[in-house]
């Protein structure tokens, strides 16, 4: 049997197929790249741990968005 080129990720709960070897960037919109970079957004893995835009991903991961606390 072939093994499967595709990967299943969540991102807030939400499925996303993806080809393996892909990144973190790829299952995010050009917004939520653009506010990683400017610091409005990280993204996390289960444990809580911050996932960099080049960071690989697995299957069954589940990532969510976290907003950044601004400092008044």
């Amino acid at each position: 049997m072939e093994e499967s080129k595709r990967i299943k990720v969540y991102l807030n709960g939400n499925a996303i197929e993806v080809f393996k070897g892909m990144k973190v960037k790829h299952i995010l919109t050009h917004t939520m790249v653009h506010d990683i970079r400017n610091g409005r957004i990280i993204i996390t893995d289960k444990e809580g741990h911050e996932r960099g835009l080049e960071g690989s991903l697995s299957d069954g991961e589940r990532l969510k968005i976290e907003a950044i606390a601004k400092s008044p």
